[in-house]
């Protein structure tokens, strides 16, 4: 891919690759960059499928115009284009950019096919990808198929649109899914869900890497981001969109009455702007700041004493209760217990491996003195943060582990007959 930039651990067994191994052309609706500016998931796959020997290209979304046409990515080669600017948050412009962005993933995923030597295996990044990447199958222009599906899509469109939506993008995926060779997901409700329709169906965890823990104690990591070093600090560490809920985090702050307790928000995202503007009313209590690069943001995870991980519980709020959030798995990697809801993916993993507090009422007094008793009571807590630590090594909750899951699902591709 070529052209001008635009100015602007665990035990699971290694696999064997095959000896002729394709290329992989990712599908994928967000910008794939340096930075910040990328979803650390497409980046880390790309990363594990280069070191197995994988030649990686993607087409990608660029959605605020901010990055080059062309680029290598540590290796990656990198076709990004905007067909429409989302300057702001809008339904209706992502409606209408997303329907665009399938004409010209189109264009350009035939024409980088013709280039390529070899028919490549296409890794389509969730829904709005996936009928580009079953058309390029029927067309016998790439030998595999892998969709990897990153949400439960009928809960996000039900959400960010309305029913009607939803049931049409639905059926559009159930409709897909049968093309599909291989299907990688993120949560094992959601992995439910698509065997359905698939059975081949592999779990892929959205977990940190390891290697990107920070390595420094929690009154360190305090001095360097200029926390307060006493306080009990409750962190959100990720976008600011609507099924999270802030609202309830902001209301907690406001009747907290401890001083000892601190709430830090870290993120930019669709509900960012209003709510920093709100914030302001619980004064000292809350903290919000600006999206930071990966490695700080783990940092302020870190620091925290406990992550703030509770989502909506609307009706069409399904999306939140069945996936696992990267700042859950985050979380348990800097040994720091999670506040969840109950009904939940989440709340499943910290019950078994008590790591945590399901929440038995969402009410704001309740939340507050749950906190409270949390960091009045140091024996509990400490031991809430060695099982957090302890769930994430023995388990094999990084991505160390699931990097050799994802190469086992590509290797199993060439064995099963797809590449002949």
């Amino acid at each position: 891919m070529t052209g001008t930039a635009r100015k602007t651990q665990g035990s699971i067994k290694s696999p064997k690759v095959p000896a002729n191994r394709p290329p992989v052309v990712m599908f994928l609706a967000k910008a794939f960059q340096r930075g910040e500016g990328s979803t650390p998931r497409a980046k880390q796959e790309a990363e594990a499928l280069l070191k197995a020997g994988y030649p990686v290209y993607v087409l990608a979304w660029d959605r605020k115009g901010e990055v080059p046409d062309f680029e290598n990515v540590d290796g990656t080669f990198v076709h990004s284009f905007n067909p429409l600017k989302l300057r702001r948050f809008s339904r209706l412009q992502l409606g209408i950019g997303g329907m665009i962005f399938m004409i010209l993933l189109t264009f350009h995923a035939v024409r980088l096919v013709g280039q390529l030597k070899k028919r490549p295996i296409i890794h389509a990044h969730d829904i709005n990808t996936l009928p580009i990447g079953c058309l390029l199958k029927a067309l016998r222009l790439c030998c595999g198929l892998v969709y990897d599906c990153r949400e439960f899509t009928y809960g996000v469109y039900y959400e960010w649109f309305n029913s009607q939506v939803a049931s049409l993008v639905r059926v559009v995926e159930e409709s897909c899914l049968h093309y599909a060779d291989v299907v990688i997901t993120v949560s094992d409700s959601i992995a439910g869900y698509l065997r359905r329709f698939n059975t081949a169906t592999e779990i892929v965890y959205n977990c940190p890497k390891a290697e990107e823990i920070p390595r420094l104690s929690k009154r360190e990591a305090r001095i360097q981001l200029g926390l307060p070093l006493e306080a009990f600090i409750v962190s959100s560490v990720g976008a600011i969109r609507p099924d999270c809920r802030f609202d309830l985090l902001l209301d907690v702050a406001l009747v907290t009455q401890s001083r000892s307790i601190r709430y830090v928000v870290v993120g930019n995202g669709p509900l960012a702007l209003a709510f920093r503007k709100d914030a302001k009313q619980a004064g000292a209590n809350l903290t919000v700041l600006p999206a930071v690069p990966r490695r700080q943001a783990l940092l302020y995870v870190l620091a925290s004493d406990l992550t703030w991980a509770i989502y909506q519980n609307r009706p069409e709020s399904m999306n939140p209760r069945m996936t696992l959030p990267w700042k859950f798995f985050e979380s348990l990697a800097c040994g720091v217990p999670v506040l969840v809801d109950p009904g939940t993916m989440r709340a499943t993993l910290v019950n078994r491996f008590g790591c945590g507090i399901v929440l038995g009422s969402d009410h704001p007094d309740n939340v507050s003195r749950v906190i409270g008793s949390l960091a009045e009571n140091g024996a509990e807590y400490k031991g809430m943060c060695l099982r957090a630590k302890d769930a994430a090594d023995s388990s094999g909750f990084n991505w160390e582990t699931m990097s050799v899951k994802l190469i086992n699902v590509y290797s199993r591709l060439g064995t099963c007959g797809w590449l002949s």
